[in-house]
Parts: C-alpha cells; structure tokens; sequence
C-alpha cells in the first residue's frame, strides 16, 4: 500500500516538473519575442538575410521580426491585415525616395530638378528594385502562399520590387536614419555614379510610348532657332504631340535639344 502511495506521488511530482518546465519554456518565449532575442530560437530561416543586412550598415538589426513582416505577402497564411509588408512598403517607398534624391543632389550638383528627377526614376523603377532585391536574395526569403510560390510569383519583378521597399522600411524603423541611409548608399552607390551614362534616347522613348498610346501618332520634333550664345551655337528645338506644341529644349547638339524637349515633356504628364 506505502509502495502505491509512493509510486503516485513520484508520478504527481514528474507531472507537475514536466508542467512547471513547459510553462517556464513558454514564458521564456514569449519574452524572447518581446526582448527580439535570442536571435536563434526564431526565424532561422533568415539569419542569412539579417547577417546581410547587418554587414551593409555595421549596425545590429535588434527586432528581426520587423524583417519577417517585411518579407510577407497577404497572399501567406501566416498573414493578416496588420502582419503583412503593405505597411511598411509604403514607409520604404518615402525613404528610399528620400535618401536617392539626396545623393543625386549631392552627387550632380551641374544638373537641374528635371534631369535629377529622371534619374530618380530609373533608379528607383521596379525592375531597378527587383533587381536589388535579389542581389539580396529576397526571392528565397519572401513568405507568399502555395498557390502564389507555384506560380512563380515569389520571383516577380512586381512583388520583389515591393519587397525591397518594404525591407528599407524595416531597416529605417529598426536602425534610424543613419542605418538605412548606410543601407541604400551602399547598394546604390554604383548606379548613382553611372546613372548619368544611360543612353540619350530614353526620354525620346518614354514620350514616344506615350504619344502611341493617347494620340496613335509619334511626337514631332521641330529646330526653331539656331542662336549662338556667347560665342557656342545652340540648337532650339519644340516638340509636338497632337499637333500642339508642349515643350521646347536647348543644347548645343539637335540630339541633345530633343531629348531635353522630350524630358520637359515627360514633366508635364507627371503633373
């Protein structure tokens, strides 16, 4: 009778043990969730990525989980509509704007406004992105649902773009401003030294796509002037779309003349 009384009690005590250790294991998760910390026991599956970033600032990204939101499409299972990257993407999107236009500022200080807003653009466009997003790998990273990685739309251009932005985001919120800066100077520090060799012909391109599509016709560029301004020839060129002027430029080659009607232009559609 004293060896069954004995025997429940040791099994009593060997229950509540086990109940006590999983109750501490608990709570000592959910603590490492609030603290960000240890690093090891969530998310391992972008420790890589993390390592990355935190290579690229030399700033220790202290809330990982940022990181994990900023990587999830609502497409995921694990998504709802505040555990999603759509958030922070819009956040990113202002910064990354915001840190590009500073260093062109800084980098051409001989250009003006238009010049340096197209610059912007074709740095920041989505393919731009899509592309800096996997030079980081994010396509292995990204959490989207069964059917959407089936598809392959975990390597789009469209949601890599997006992805990128919103990961800046996450960075901007974790590190500050100096954090993300060091972030997006280093990745584009290459593209801003070259952004200004792109071929001439793009701002005739983009007007031209356009003046397809709205009017059926191409622009119709014209040389009004050839004035010389202290002692140089310039050539003054106008651009017409539908028959009606829109812009003019001025350089000292018809070429260069065109491509600054087009810029000017183009100006006028984003407005």
């Amino acid at each position: 009778m004293q060896d069954q009384r004995f025997e429940r009690r040791v099994l009593q005590t060997g229950k509540t043990m086990t109940e006590k250790k999983t109750k501490s294991g608990l709570l000592g998760f959910i603590r490492a969730v609030f603290r960000g910390q240890p690093r090891r026991t969530l998310d391992l599956d972008i420790e890589n990525l993390l390592v990355n970033v935190e290579k690229i600032t030399k700033r220790r990204f202290k809330n990982h989980h940022l990181v994990k939101k900023a990587l999830t499409h609502k497409s995921s299972r694990l998504a709802n509509d505040q555990n999603n990257y759509e958030r922070m993407e819009f956040l990113g999107d202002a910064v990354l704007g915001l840190i590009v236009s500073d260093l062109l500022y800084t980098a051409y200080t001989d250009e003006d406004e238009g010049r340096l807003t197209y610059y912007k653009d074709s740095l920041i466009q989505m393919r731009s992105l899509a592309g800096k997003a996997r030079e980081l790998g994010l396509a292995h990273y990204v959490i989207v649902g069964n059917k959407e990685k089936k598809n392959g739309f975990s390597n789009s251009d469209v949601l890599l773009g997006d992805i990128f932005e919103s990961l800046v985001g996450a960075v901007y919120l974790d590190m500050g401003y100096e954090g993300v800066f060091r972030f997006v100077r280093t990745l584009f520090e290459k593209d801003i030294a070259s952004v200004r060799e792109k071929p001439e012909w793009d701002f005739k391109s983009k007007l031209n796509n356009i003046s397809q599509e709205l009017y059926k016709s191409p622009p119709d560029y014209k040389v009004v002037g050839e004035p010389v301004v202290n002692g140089v020839k310039l050539y003054r060129v106008t651009v017409d779309l539908n028959k009606h002027t829109i812009a003019h430029g001025e350089a000292r080659s018809k070429k260069e003349a065109e491509q600054e009607a087009a810029m000017k232009a183009l100006l006028r559609f984003r407005k």
